[in-house]
């Protein structure tokens, strides 16, 4: 189905059809689950909607702990997989082409901002053009993003914001081959730009989701139920702290007492001629808390594929290659089902890519491979003796060592080293040679004079 077959299915050929598809309800569920997740990463949390309560005949502000610790597993995530950028495998040629674009348009960044995204929002839409004859892309905000899907076929997509200060709404419409640009400035809707689009329709970045084959489904959810029980008790127990161990509730048998202490007075004395004083305060279980807090961070960990050394829930020290892989082994886990839905992606845009290089006849863009180097962290002298043991063996080329090597920062820049260094022993050998090539001519130039003069000689005689 094309999306002109769906508009007239749908809203029977409407100019402003795509004024109601934004507000369809599918839609509307999605973005409202994005702006909940944007509130709660700007500090919205559960534990903020806390009652305050009476506490000695005055209001007490109860306590309203925030742990951002989702931000540090998504940093985590994000840093772990793409934190060093991805290659490229493949011809030569091919691969120095998509360097250049990679290298000019930021791609480096584009990559890191989409897994992040995706891993907040559960989808992430790539907008590719070329400004300057340079081509980039940018990455729309998931709460402007409308894709339309019918029965899992990609037909549209519409960008719609409302200007916080003029109250203007704007629609950008793409089509798969043109785009149009709506807005109501004026009180009436009207289109005030369309142009052709040659890099289609923006790439929908997603990952795996059981309820929604076509869109996909945010880490941050998975997380947030946890963290609002870990804050709900870390308050509780604050508020506990303060006014039941802290602050306690004196109590007086026998002699009434008329007048009050002052709250923050210390090292008051009473003398009752009748009666009992004494502080009512509760005893709390630590070993229970310390059970539930221990096991919620935990689950935490486990949930968040996170290791646990990391929210110091272990001990590290010394430890090998082998060891530090099976500490990262469900980060590792998550990294390798990421990596199927980026390769998606990644497929993607080198099919965009390669379009509009062979629309200006520059080639086309095949058989290129996208390899991942996880930010693990790694024993270096061991990593580096395997590596001289596989040179050794002839089962690995100087380019490769220098990509697997954390020592090296830019492998481009290594190679270019390293080919002028050849190029200068190079040179150095053939000055060598010629100059040997001159002192052996010379001596055999003196050789021949000297025999000649012996000659002479003999015949003189």
């Amino acid at each position: 189905m094309t999306l002109q077959e769906y508009i007239t299915m749908q809203y029977g050929d409407d100019p402003y059809w795509f004024e109601a598809e934004v507000g369809a309800p599918y839609h509307a569920l999605r973005i409202n689950r994005c702006y909940n997740n944007a509130q709660y990463l700007k500090g919205a949390h559960k534990v903020t909607r806390r009652e305050d309560m009476l506490y000695k005949g005055e209001a007490y502000q109860t306590k309203k702990t925030l742990i951002n610790y989702v931000k540090t597993v998504l940093r985590f995530h994000d840093s772990y997989l793409l934190g060093k950028p991805v290659t490229y495998s493949g011809d030569e040629e091919t691969i120095k082409t998509i360097n250049d674009i990679v290298r000019l348009g930021g791609y480096d960044s584009i990559d890191y901002e989409i897994l992040d995204r995706v891993l907040k929002f559960g989808d992430a839409f790539e907008v590719i053009y070329q400004e300057g004859g340079v081509i980039k892309s940018k990455i729309l905000d998931c709460r402007d993003s409308y894709p339309i899907y019918y029965n899992g076929e990609y037909l549209g997509f519409i960008e719609h914001w409302t200007d916080a200060w003029s109250g203007i709404a704007y629609f950008n419409v793409y089509y798969p081959n043109y785009t149009e640009n709506w807005c109501n400035d004026g009180g009436e809707l009207h289109m005030y730009n369309n142009a052709i689009n040659v890099c289609g329709l923006p790439i929908h970045w997603h990952n795996f989701n059981d309820e929604d084959y076509n869109f996909g489904k945010d880490l941050l959810s998975d997380l947030i139920p946890i963290m609002d029980d870990i804050e709900d008790a870390m308050s509780k127990l604050g508020d506990a702290v303060y006014t039941l161990s802290m602050n306690p509730i004196p109590v007086a048998t026998g002699q009434r007492i008329d007048s009050s202490i002052p709250a923050d007075a210390v090292g008051y004395v009473l003398n009752l001629d009748v009666g009992d004083f004494k502080y009512a305060n509760a005893q709390m279980d630590y070993n229970t808390i310390n059970l539930y807090l221990d096991n919620m961070k935990k689950w935490l960990s486990d949930v968040a594929c996170f290791p646990s050394v990391f929210s110091s829930n272990g001990n590290v020290a010394n430890v090998s290659e082998v060891s530090i892989r099976m500490l990262f082994h469900m980060a590792s886990l998550l990294a390798d089902e990421n990596k199927k839905w980026l390769n998606r992606g990644y497929r993607e845009r080198l099919n965009r890519l390669s379009m509009m290089l062979n629309m200006q006849g520059l080639g086309t863009i095949d058989n290129v491979e996208i390899i991942y180097n996880y930010n693990l962290p790694s024993a270096t002298a061991e990593t580096i003796a395997n590596l001289h043991m596989l040179k050794g063996m002839g089962a690995i080329s100087v380019e490769t060592i220098i990509e697997k090597s954390d020592i090296i920062a830019s492998k481009d820049v290594e190679l270019e080293r390293l080919k002028a260094e050849q190029k200068e022993a190079e040179a150095k050998m053939e000055k060598e040679m010629q100059v040997m090539n001159n002192n052996g001519g010379s001596e055999e130039g003196n050789k021949g004079k000297d025999q000649e003069n012996a000659d002479k000689k003999k015949v003189s005689k």
